[in-house]
């Protein structure tokens, strides 16, 4: 048997390299090895026959290519129509950026490259002790009581926005042309893996009410802006029981591994189509690693909410503060094999009749879908709210039903991506920040704002009996290094309520400067139906250090 594997190994050598250079087969044909006699299975992988003797043969056969399943030429017959625009619109902005656009190459380069720099650790704005992403040995730490081995050490870093920004009169019934200022600056004393305590401010813009002052310049109404202040925007301390007391449980075996925070900190859920806070007095429990059976994992987050509240309204003035509401939620989030499914039930109440009671609960699935041509991204959430005590303008019945689906066209780092959303009566978000607009800011670059001064979203829509959708392309140049992103997107009422139906398109081109500049250059016009068309335009340079 050991000799005849050697003869096999030595004929099939010799005839592949001949075989090369007698027959030129067609690129779209597969090549199958068959042994003379034998028949060709209905795939295309075959095992190697064995020969009956030393005299036998191998010959190349032709294998039809591989026909797309009529099923999935159907299904993905919509994203391979949606995917032609993006040839087109890299070649156009390849031409006007003089800046290549970055494809992938499938053939193999024989040439060496040689050995290839390492990026440069980003380092902070200040490190004391162990330093953020830097090599080398771990300090012994201090033993506590409890069992726990700390290694304090102390990070200071942040990001700074500063832009320029224009948008016509019709949006908020007044026309924007200022220079906004935004810095978020951040405190971060590490004890361990698990533990840390984050504080956090924002000195050039402060919070009043339902809306923030930024630092800078109204050209409109030609006066400077203040929006100095010290309030603590953040903090708040998270850790894990069981590595706090591992003397409790030495073999890891009692179910002591909680995890916890306590103090002012922003709270996302359901991507933010549910609750998008940016400072919540609040105290957190979670669970996680639970599995079993086809459950990968299992994390459980109940939270308690009792200052700092907006109350987000579909009909009346979004996101206004309420000191009286209090929030309840859990929130949960389940990996299988093949899909992330969220579920999460939120409870704000409080003694203010004009806002309300209200209950809300959000479903989401988010999976990779594999076709013929291509692998696809999606998220499809369902989310609703029911009063408890009556509706009132913040507390409000309703669904919102909401879809993302994406890919990547061959051949290219691109993304094509679609979101649409459905939002019947009125959905109301139990809690969302000042600058956070309403749940739909997650469709696309239209309809998000930036939070960053007094520009608006071009198609700031509430989830008031409306649907809309979008469609974008982000592509990229220059290594990665310049990218554009083109939108176009609209919604329409699905009950007259006088807001009739808008479209719009947008153009956002970004590109890093070095290490830690971002520079941000957008573009966008829309169109109601009862107003005269209106531009945006603004320029922003983002520093993070």
């Amino acid at each position: 048997m050991a000799k005849h594997s050697f003869i096999i190994v030595i004929l099939c050598t010799l005839l592949s390299t001949t075989a090369t250079a007698e027959m030129e087969p067609s690129p779209t044909d597969s090549l199958e090895l068959t042994a003379p006699g034998s028949e060709l299975r209905d795939d295309s992988v075959c095992d190697l026959p064995q020969l009956e003797s030393e005299s036998d043969e191998y010959v190349f056969e032709h294998i039809p290519h591989e026909q797309e399943p009529f099923a999935c030429r159907f299904l993905e017959a919509a994203p391979t129509v949606l995917t032609w625009p993006a040839t087109p619109l890299s070649k156009t902005f390849e031409w006007l950026l003089h800046a290549e656009h970055v494809t992938l190459k499938t053939e193999l380069d024989e040439a060496p490259i040689g050995m290839q720099q390492v990026t440069e650790r980003p380092e902070l704005l200040f490190e004391w002790n162990e330093q953020f992403l830097k090599a080398g040995f771990l300090n012994q730490g201090t033993t506590l009581p409890t069992g726990a081995v700390w290694r304090p050490s102390l990070w200071i870093f942040g990001q700074y926005r500063t832009a320029y920004q224009y948008q016509d009169a019709t949006i908020r019934n007044r026309r924007v042309s200022e220079w906004a200022n935004r810095l978020d600056l951040f405190g971060q004393v590490n004890l361990s893996g698990t533990e840390r305590l984050l504080v956090g401010i924002r000195p050039l813009d402060e919070e009043i009410r339902n809306r923030r002052v930024f630092s800078g310049y109204d050209f409109y109404n030609d006066r400077s802006v203040d929006g100095w202040n010290g309030d603590v925007q953040t903090l708040f301390f998270e850790g894990d029981f069981g590595e706090i007391f591992p003397c409790l449980d030495i073999n890891d075996s009692r179910w002591l591994d909680w995890g916890f925070s306590v103090g002012r900190m922003p709270l996302l859920a359901q991507q933010g189509l549910l609750i998008n806070e940016d400072l919540l007095d609040a105290v957190t429990l979670t669970r996680n690693t639970i599995y079993g059976d086809d459950l990968l994992n299992l994390r459980m987050t109940g939270v308690y909410a009792w200052s700092g509240i907006n109350r987000n309204s579909p009909t009346n003035q979004p996101n206004d503060y309420d000191p009286t509401s209090r929030m309840v939620a859990l929130l949960t989030e389940r990996d299988f094999q093949h899909t992330t499914v969220n579920l999460d039930a939120v409870y704000v109440y409080g003694n203010d009749l004009v806002t309300g009671d209200l209950l809300t609960f959000g479903v989401s699935a988010i999976q990779r879908h594999y076709g013929y041509h291509n692998t696809y991204n999606s998220s499809l959430h369902v989310l609703g709210s029911y009063p408890t005590q009556g509706v009132t303008p913040y507390a409000d019945q309703g669904i919102l039903l909401f879809g993302q689906t994406s890919w990547t066209p061959h051949h290219t780092y691109d993304l094509v991506y679609v979101n649409t959303f459905w939002a019947i009566d009125q959905f109301t978000s139990p809690a969302r920040g000042p600058l956070q607009g309403g749940p739909l800011g997650q469709t696309g670059l239209l309809f998000a704002g930036t939070q960053l001064g007094q520009f608006a979203a071009p198609l700031a829509v509430r989830t008031d009996d409306i649907a809309g959708a979008s469609l974008g392309y982000q592509l990229f140049f220059n290594g990665t290094r310049d990218q554009v992103v083109c939108e176009v997107g609209g919604y329409r009422e699905t009950k007259s309520r006088g807001r009739d139906a808008a479209i719009g398109t947008m153009v956002r081109y970004q590109k890093a400067i070095g290490h830690r500049m971002v520079g941000i250059v957008d573009g966008s016009v829309t169109k109601r139906e009862s107003t005269n068309v209106t531009p945006g335009a603004r320029a922003e340079l983002l520093i993070k250090f």
